[in-house]
């Protein structure tokens, strides 16, 4: 490769991030951060690839129910089927929200667990029908692993700008 086909990249990272790096680059066992971070490009590029031709990604252990992965990113959450729920403009989460409401399916789901609130008490407190409420129930027990995902990162986001928090949002 000739010398004025290589770009230089250069980036700042938090210390959280410098250490996911130094963990992603034992995990992957490579010589050099920049050889880990290259190769979960690679490797990131794949899975888009895949993704984007209709493939899904399954974790689990042999003989138990595998789970199903959601890319962050990479893939939509499937909207069909929901009649309550609608995509919200956001950089990064694919969580939806309640029609009409800038709020996440997510925080009524997650709420209602911490809060041991019933049905009937959701429906009093966010003044939502019923039936708004169990389609919500219904999409993030569907999508709970999405929404993990998104609490983690929101936690993460909070952590960088030196804002500690006791739990992640999402219910686990």
């Amino acid at each position: 490769m000739a010398t004025k086909d290589i770009r230089r990249e250069n980036f700042d990272v938090s210390p959280e991030q410098q250490a996911d790096i130094e963990t992603l680059q034992a995990v992957l066992n490579t010589n050099s951060k920049k050889e880990a971070v290259l190769l979960a490009v690679q490797l990131t590029l794949h899975i888009a690839a895949e993704a984007k031709k209709g493939n899904q990604f399954f974790v689990g252990h042999p003989g138990e129910a595998l789970q199903r992965l959601i890319m962050l990113g990479i893939e939509r959450p499937e909207l069909k089927g929901w009649t309550y729920l609608v995509e919200h403009a956001h950089p990064w989460k694919k969580q939806l929200y309640i029609k009409g409401r800038k709020l996440p399916a997510a925080v009524v789901w997650s709420e209602m667990h911490v809060n041991k609130l019933s049905i009937e008490d959701a429906v009093e407190n966010w003044d939502l029908p019923k039936e708004v409420i169990l389609e919500v129930l219904q999409y993030c027990e569907a999508h709970k692993t999405l929404l993990e995902m998104e609490a983690a990162e929101e936690e993460r986001l909070l952590r960088e700008k030196g804002i500690e928090i006791g739990r992640p949002t999402a219910h686990r």
